[in-house]
């Protein structure tokens, strides 16, 4: 941010996300403040303004008016006399308001003013310095009344006034001039006082807003600074913490949700990690072992025994091939665990996948029959070779526990409108359902014949489950002790078809 690159003093880097918030809102805020200030003043001054000559143009139509109404009575009387009787008609109006002093005058000489001040503020030279017409409006007939009569304003001895000057023509070569002038005094301690007022309240207000600003985005980010705090306080030990929601179906409810989804996915692959490690350490363990032994027995006795030198190098080659196997096994499982195949998915026809298993089948093993059971168009949307391999590896584990010559059935269906099933049962001995639970595990084997050449490495059901689990299936085992096993892999139909 461009506050980020000032070059405060003491400060070494950025601000924080907080302090950032802090600041805008409190900058925000008082550039608001201040802008209303600043609208509600000036507009205040100009209603004042406004309103002090509008009743500057009213005492002047008041005068006009009241000269007109006595007309007949003030061209009865001497010259002399009618500015009295003009001033003693008008004392009604002014009486309350001593800050409006008016001078009336004639082209006969006589005068008569409500204040000895107007001897100082009406005399040509201030004329002159503040540019004023002393009589700029006239009422010589209706149209002049029809004029835009204006006040004009200045200073005279740091007290601001407003003057207004007319005449009026009586008729009998008798003009009456009216001169006005109001003290803003009032106007502008009233104003004065508006604008401590408000700059009172606007200290107070930007008190109240960084006052605000700092325990309200606080409070606001509360959850985000617990979330920081719980993300410093994670490590591959207590992967097991989550982040409180907050309850409020917002943002950050979806952000903590999103946080916990990323830890939940850290702590399987930690897991996933760990049991990786942990399995094959105890699986490479033995084929290790066996190695060293003959290595033992060649450095000991082999070289002198030509016999024991090939039966040990056999071994000893058994072993490296079986750990090759398990490596790779373990790899494979690592790949599908991480989602290696996600973008070779596609739409399937399971039904042509299982008739070309049930074709090869005879020729890879001839010692088992093999049916296929109808099987409508079923499709689904996934990895072909991973789908290939997982369903070879079902018929590969009933053949190992199948006797020669019994029946391995291959079969596909509809189960309703959004899931397909595809099944390999066997007449094989079947499982106790005490191991059913576990025979997904890695390296798990049955524990009435855990041997290799059955059993395998151990890993067979776990890569296939791993292959199900990414095609977003399932796999069930159903078993009965002698009376066959049936793997069933349920997927979801593609929505295409």
């Amino acid at each position: 941010m461009w506050f980020d690159k000032l070059n405060i003093p003491g400060r070494k880097k950025p601000l924080k996300l907080y302090h950032r918030i802090v600041l805008f809102f409190i900058l925000g805020l008082t550039v608001v403040l201040t802008i209303s200030f600043l609208m509600v003043f000036f507009f205040s001054q100009q209603i004042i303004l406004n309103e002090n000559e509008s009743t500057m143009v009213r005492f002047n139509d008041y005068v006009v008016n009241t000269i007109e109404e006595n007309r007949s009575l003030l061209l009865s009387l001497p010259h002399e006399e009618r500015l009295k009787v003009i001033s003693d008609k008008i004392y009604p109006y002014v009486k309350d308001n001593s800050l409006i002093t008016y001078r009336l005058s004639d082209n006969g000489g006589n005068i008569y003013q409500s204040s000895e001040l107007l001897n100082d503020i009406l005399v040509p030279e201030n004329q002159d310095k503040f540019n004023q017409d002393f009589f700029e409006f006239s009422f010589e007939n209706d149209a002049s009344k029809n004029q835009n009569i204006t006040a004009d304003s200045f200073r005279y001895n740091q007290i601001e006034y407003y003057y207004l000057g007319s005449y009026y023509v009586l008729g009998d070569g008798d003009i009456i001039y009216i001169q006005i002038i109001k003290n803003l005094n009032d106007s502008y301690v009233f104003m004065t006082t508006l604008f401590i007022l408000m700059i009172g309240m606007s200290v107070l207000s930007l008190f109240a807003i960084i006052l605000i600003g700092i325990y309200g985005t606080k409070g606001s980010l509360k959850p985000l600074i617990e979330i920081s705090e719980t993300a410093k306080n994670i490590t591959e030990n207590n992967l097991n913490t989550r982040i409180e929601e907050t309850g409020n179906k917002d943002e950050l409810d979806q952000l903590i949700i999103s946080l916990n989804q990323m830890i939940e996915k850290l702590e399987s692959a930690f897991e996933n990690q760990k049991r990786f490690v942990s399995d094959a350490s105890h699986e490479l363990r033995i084929p290790l072992t066996v190695i060293q032994g003959y290595t033992h027995i060649l450095a000991d006795w082999g070289k002198k025994d030509p016999q024991l030198m090939d039966e040990s190098i056999e071994a000893i080659m058994e072993e490296i091939q079986g750990m090759q196997k398990m490596v790779e096994d373990l790899l494979l499982i690592t790949r599908i665990e991480n989602n290696y195949f996600d973008e070779d998915f596609k739409c399937l026809d399971v039904s042509k996948i299982l008739e070309k298993i049930y074709y090869e089948a005879p020729m890879i093993d001839p010692h088992h029959q093999y049916l296929m059971e109808s099987c409508d168009n079923v499709f689904v949307r996934g990895n072909e070779g991973l789908l290939i391999q997982a369903i070879r590896g079902l018929i590969d584990n009933s053949r190992k526990y199948s006797t020669a010559e019994s029946t391995i059935t291959l079969s596909c269906r509809t189960v309703d409108q959004n899931m397909n099933v595809i099944s390999i049962r066997d007449t094989g001995p079947g499982i106790p359902s005490a191991e059913l639970e576990k025979i997904k595990e890695r390296f798990y084997r049955i524990s009435s014949d855990r041997s290799r050449e059955t059993g395998g490495s151990g890993l067979g059901l776990s890569i296939i489950d791993s292959i199900i689990n990414i095609h977003h299936g399932k796999l069930l085992i159903e078993s009965q002790p002698n009376e066959g096993t049936t793997v069933s892999i349920l997927l979801k139909k593609d929505p295409i078809h």
